[in-house]
């Protein structure tokens, strides 16, 4: 036995819409923006290869090796954050993030760290789970996002 659907039609579709995108709004901004960059560039330890000397925010240099945060300063964490932008439009809608930091030689360097280049000898891939629809789909921020669908779908 099996079952064809040839048609279908949603009734309040465009409240149905605007849910969506609303749920997807405060997930950019609360879940992405705020909790996951957080996790990703102080919370998390990263695998890196070697001993470097590093400054962090309380003004102070380290030995820094393996594993280790990429906070430093917190200029590549607050460029990327402070950047964050979200637009809508009536079907659609977008989140942006901007790593625009610049290191102590005025270049930027967030491919640096993210693709481990110049003296970054190891990758820290943080915006990967986002990019990559495979870790997507593994990762806590998904829940994140399939959460706020459920609640902004649950709501009156």
């Amino acid at each position: 036995m099996s079952l064809v659907i040839v048609g279908a039609s949603l009734l309040n579709a465009k409240t149905l819409e605007g849910k969506l995108l609303q749920a997807f709004e405060e997930w950019a901004e609360k879940d992405v923006n705020e909790d996951y960059w957080e996790e990703q560039f102080i919370f998390k330890d990263w695998p890196y290869r070697g001993t470097t000397e590093r400054k962090n925010p309380g003004a102070f240099i380290e030995n820094a090796g393996d594993p280790r945060d990429i906070i430093d300063y917190g200029n590549l964490y607050r460029s990327g954050v402070e950047s964050y932008s979200f637009s809508m439009g009536t079907s659609n809608a977008s989140a942006s993030w901007n790593w625009d930091a610049k290191n102590g030689s005025g270049k930027p360097y967030a491919r640096y760290v993210h693709e481990g280049e110049g003296t970054n000898i190891t990758a820290r891939p943080w915006t990967d789970e986002l990019y990559y629809p495979q870790k997507f789909e593994a990762s806590d921020v998904r829940l994140a996002l399939m959460r706020r669908i459920k609640m902004a779908m649950s709501s009156k």
